[in-house]
Formats: structure tokens, C-alpha cells, sequence
């Protein structure tokens, strides 16, 4: 089970509270574990207060971006979702035209509008050791599914809803019990 590029979304009876309606894109996933992102949770900052904490000035071009928190892991680290194919000192390719960025020339980049295509900052990451996010799909933690780039930057609220309405689901046709046939 390969998940890269595809959305986790947290079900209704997920037993960590960090994660409750969570929509989560695996930015990496093989035989040592899992990394992703979340994608909709938006933080009390937005980027103009980082730009502020790294003395950076974007001439008023970014108009308070939301920046959402990815994660428990490494909260402190900036992580930038981006649209395109540009190239920066720390970056994963998650799909030819989307890309994971944790240096910080990709803010510098922002900041002078020198970013061609959507991007979404986070605050931390989520991980999960060798077979620990199986082990979570298996208990009905989250439902896995493919990946919308639109739904990954549309700023708009209910990304969760959104997320299980690419796999055909509504909301209130989920329990928060789990069971197996």
C-alpha cells in the first residue's frame, strides 16, 4: 500500500483528538512510514506574521495568507505546499506539479511574488512509524482517497466534507463506530 498524493480524511470516532475531521495529504508514504500535511486546519497566524518573524517585507502581496497547522511533529518547522515544478534547497516531489518545500528561499520567493502557482504554508507535520498508518486505516481511523489539488488550497472552511464528497460520502452517512464484517 503506496498512499503518496492521496488524502486521509479523519473518521467521525478518530480516537486522537488532534486529528478529529482532519483531511490530511500524504506527502510521502513506503516501507519506514508516512509524512503528511493538513491541509485544513487554519493556525491563529497567517503568513504575514512569519514574513515578519524572518524580517522578510512582501510589499503587501501576500494579504494574510492563512497559515494552518500540519501536525504535532516539528511544529515549529514551516512547510509549504506548492502548485509547479520550481526547485528549492529542501523540496519532495509529491507529483509532477505538486511539491512539499521546508526551506526557507521558497518564502523568500513568496515574499518577492516569485511563486508561479498555489501555495499553502503549515506549521508541522504528521508522521507515522513503518506500518503504524495501515494499522490506523485498518481501525477506522481515516478513509483514504484521491487527491483534488484544487480542494488542497481552496481556503474555504469545511475541507472535510469536501474531501469525503470525492469518495461519494456525505457527513451524516458515517458512524462513529467502526466495525468489520
Amino acid at each position: 500500500m503506496n498512499l503518496t498524493n492521496q488524502l486521509l480524511i479523519a473518521q467521525p470516532g478518530m480516537p486522537d483528538e488532534r486529528f478529529t475531521q482532519a483531511v490530511i495529504l500524504i506527502c510521502e508514504h513506503n516501507e519506514h512510514g508516512a509524512m503528511g500535511i493538513r491541509i485544513n486546519q487554519p493556525s491563529d497566524i497567517d503568513f504575514a506574521e512569519i514574513l515578519l518573524g524572518l524580517d522578510l517585507d512582501d510589499g503587501g502581496l501576500v494579504h494574510n495568507q492563512p497559515v494552518y497547522e500540519g501536525g504535532p511533529v516539528n511544529a515549529e518547522c514551516g512547510f509549504i505546499l506548492h502548485r509547479g515544478n520550481s526547485q528549492f534547497d529542501s523540496s519532495i516531489t509529491i507529483t509532477p506539479s505538486l511539491a512539499l518545500t521546508t526551506s526557507k528561499d521558497i518564502i523568500q520567493a513568496i515574499a518577492k511574488d516569485n511563486v508561479k502557482g498555489e501555495w499553502l504554508m503549515a506549521l508541522g507535520c504528521a508522521t507515522w512509524d513503518a506500518g503504524q498508518l495501515e494499522q490506523e486505516i485498518a481501525a477506522n481511523d481515516w478513509l483514504s482517497g484521491p487527491v483534488d489539488e484544487n480542494l488542497l488550497f481552496d481556503l474555504s472552511e469545511d475541507k472535510w466534507s469536501q474531501a469525503l464528497g470525492l469518495l461519494g460520502i456525505k457527513p451524516h452517512q458515517l458512524v462513529d463506530i467502526g466495525g468489520h464484517a
